[in-house]
């Protein structure tokens, strides 16, 4: 799409919006059908969508993508901060412990107990946004249910206008190089300790144990709300584009420093790649999909609010036909290189560049929701000329046909890589004590029970690791890699010791802990 550098005046002939859409419409329906026809040709299309039941499930709690459940002993669902605190007390009382959920969107068993669950999806209230003069900034304070699209809005309605500068991709993950993690946006954090008191963290007030509290996984206590820094509404010059993937992959003397001028160049870039996008076993024709964003305070949104409406709707349609595809595509590994070679077909490749708000460029994606998926992602520090990023991306790559060579498809939906600042936050999977270091933020991500995914994701943990000292995103699968506590501990055990000291003082007796973390802070 082209930058428009004034507003369409046809935003206001509603016959004319009316024709777009509809072409859009008709588009989007003729590129589903394209896949449909082949897929009949194949004999595949009955078997996709002939009808199943779900299994039934049989646990109190399931996480978004299945991979964790448990059967706590009580589930609660607060509304206030008082119902928080009874809960707390209660678990003091009865000795049980607690671990909190919201929406489910962990991979990992931070929400599993036979304890108390507190699900805090009713604890939204957001507080007008406010100038700090101390801060130099405005901030707002939300309670830990509210969900990432109502916080938009909110913010969207103020006057001013306010966005995030860094986000998740979801709105129900961001990638911004020129600022941090969506942590490192807290300025202050309220939490109830295992004795039922309301404890305020701020770097002013306390700056190592604000470091503790702000990325603190649930062990410190209940989190009741937090403050975050936003900033005037701010539009983003979006340009997606799907070079070979030689153009930036090819070697890391050559790759490294191309990447490295796209990254520095732009306020935010992610590169994903879907497996087997083009014919044949082999990389060698394979595309990238590079997503850059920068900021421009010259060009106005080039979409109106209906198109991206409408775009957010056909985007989810797109996943939902998809999810399908990939649950075919898991139950019949063999058929990933077909399905995901004619997926991109249909729906990849075509470059285009728009002008949107802040909010609409960070959260590109509708309707990922609708397909459930494996995730493992790590982090670690990118050297100074990018090589090690270069190395990082093409050893998936190589395993990806080393293992389809022998007829193996564990890994089926796509690899993405973003790129953040260091983190101050001592729990933080980038944590660096120089401020101005690039961490990459690595991931591959598998449709459901495909089968093989956790000993490939596993490999790929583990070459990170011993090559660059990767550290797992807490919220990801992480804790079926042989080995990674005993790894973390050794890579980090001081970090994670003054974690645990401020720890104990909150929760002395461990209401808050569970076994993902004991492990990793020496228990």
């Amino acid at each position: 799409m082209a930058i428009e550098t004034t507003p369409d005046k046809n935003y206001q002939d509603s016959e004319h919006l009316e024709s777009k859409l509809i072409h859009t419409a008709q588009d989007v329906k003729i590129e589903e059908l394209k896949v449909a026809q082949k897929l009949k040709g194949q004999g595949l299309l009955d078997s996709i969508f002939h009808p199943h039941d779900d299994d039934d499930n049989e646990h109190a709690w399931t996480n978004w993508a299945k991979n964790q459940s448990c059967d706590p002993a009580e589930i609660f669902n607060p509304e206030t901060l008082e119902d928080l605190t009874e809960i707390v007390l209660k678990a003091k009382a009865t000795g049980q412990k607690i671990r909190c959920a919201a929406s489910g969107h962990s991979w990992s068993s931070t929400s599993v107990t036979d304890g108390y669950l507190v699900v805090v999806n009713k604890m939204e209230k957001v507080y007008v946004p406010v100038y700090n003069d101390d801060l130099q900034s405005w901030t707002v304070t939300l309670e830990t249910g509210v969900l990432v699209k109502d916080l938009d809005d909110i913010l969207r309605e103020n006057n001013p206008p306010l966005a995030l500068p860094s986000n998740v991709v979801l709105d129900s993950h961001g990638a911004a190089t020129h600022t941090r993690t969506l942590p490192d946006l807290v300025s202050e954090v309220t939490i109830i300790d295992a004795d039922g008191n309301l404890n305020t963290f701020s770097e002013a007030k306390n700056p190592e144990e604000f470091a503790a509290a702000t990325v603190n996984l649930g062990l410190l206590g209940v989190i009741y709300t937090y403050t975050l820094r936003v900033e005037p509404m701010f539009n983003l010059h979006m340009t997606d584009t799907y070079p070979p993937l030689s153009e930036y992959f090819s070697t890391p003397e050559i790759g490294g420093p191309k990447l490295k001028a796209m990254v520095l160049g732009n306020d935010q870039t992610e590169i994903f790649y879907w497996p087997f996008n083009t014919p044949k076993l082999g990389a060698a024709n394979d595309h990238i999909w590079v997503k850059q964003w920068q900021r421009t305070a010259v060009l106005p949104v080039s979409v109106s609010p209906p198109e991206e409406a409408f775009k957010k709707w056909a985007q989810g349609y797109q996943t939902q036909f998809g999810d399908h595809l990939y649950e075919f595509m898991a139950a019949h590994p063999s058929s990933a290189p077909f399905i995901n070679c004619l997926l991109y077909k249909a729906i990849g490749g075509k470059t285009s560049e728009e002008v949107l708000s802040a909010p609409d460029a960070i959260h590109y994606q509708a309707g990922i929701d609708n397909l459930p998926c494996v995730d493992l992602e790590m982090a670690f520090k990118v050297n100074e000329d990018f090589s090690n990023v270069v190395v990082a991306w093409n050893y998936v790559i190589n395993q990806l046909y080393e293992y389809a060579n022998r007829g193996e498809f564990p890994f089926n939906l796509t690899l993405e890589m973003r790129f953040v600042k260091s983190s101050t936050m001592l729990m933080s999977a980038a944590y660096d004590t120089d401020p101005e270091a690039i961490y990459c933020m690595i991931e591959v991500l598998s449709v459901n029970n495909t089968p093989g995914f956790d000993e490939f994701s596993s490999n790929m943990a583990k070459f990170w690791m011993d090559n660059f000292q990767a550290r797992p995103h807490w919220a990801k699968m992480w804790e079926h890699v042989p080995g990674i506590v005993p790894y973390l501990r050794r890579q980090a055990s001081e970090r994670y010791d003054r974690f645990e000291a401020i720890r104990k003082k909150y929760d002395p007796k461990g209401t808050f802990m569970n076994a993902t973390f004991a492990g990793v802070l020496g228990h």
